[in-house]
């Protein structure tokens, strides 16, 4: 009965990730740019043009939203992988940006990289091998390689958790991208 409270909070704010992503970013059919909403108000505040590219190659083994038990209920992200199972595949940026922390925890994301891509837009790449860029670092193009896929923190095999964020809520990153990463 003590743990209610908690399990509630849990449940509510991961089961809302599709509700308030799909919110967030959309991609508005007449002009094909990404529209941003308030937060708030669900108001379109800006459209941009986002000439995204998959952060890596491989195939996708859990998209957004899907049950990631036992780590959240929903996933936050999109989880691409080798397919033969190696580490070391290169990952970029899928839009260019600032690094705002490049570094490692030993649960979650492991080894990761978070980027400012303005326009209360960020990305995170987790799990990571290598990290291969510094805080403040300026990422100018979508091919420069940011660092290297593995398996580090909270992971179930090589891959990279990728995220988008706007306004620091998980986002479907297929709302930027379209395709598969291979």
């Amino acid at each position: 009965v003590l743990l209610l409270p908690f399990v509630a909070v849990i449940l509510l704010t991961n089961a809302g990730i599709d509700i308030v992503s799909d919110r967030l970013a959309t991609v508005n059919v007449k002009t094909h740019k990404i529209d941003i909403h308030d937060p708030a108000t669900g108001k379109v505040i800006l459209s941009i043009e986002a000439n995204a590219v998959w952060p890596a190659k491989g195939v996708v083994t859990l998209e957004f939203g899907q049950s990631d038990l036992p780590y959240q209920p929903l996933h936050s992200g999109i989880d691409i992988a080798n397919p033969n199972g190696k580490i070391g595949d290169q990952v970029t940026a899928f839009l260019p940006g600032k690094v705002i922390y490049a570094g490692e925890i030993f649960w979650g994301f492991g080894k990761h990289i978070i980027i400012d891509h303005g326009n209360n837009i960020t990305s995170i790449y987790g799990h990571l091998d290598k990290i291969f860029v510094i805080e403040r670092q300026e990422i100018k193009t979508t091919d420069q390689v940011i660092g290297l896929e593995g398996s580090t923190g909270w992971s179930t095999g090589p891959h990279v958790h990728f995220q988008v964020d706007v306004f620091g809520i998980p986002a479907n990153p297929r709302t930027f991208i379209t395709g598969n990463p291979d």
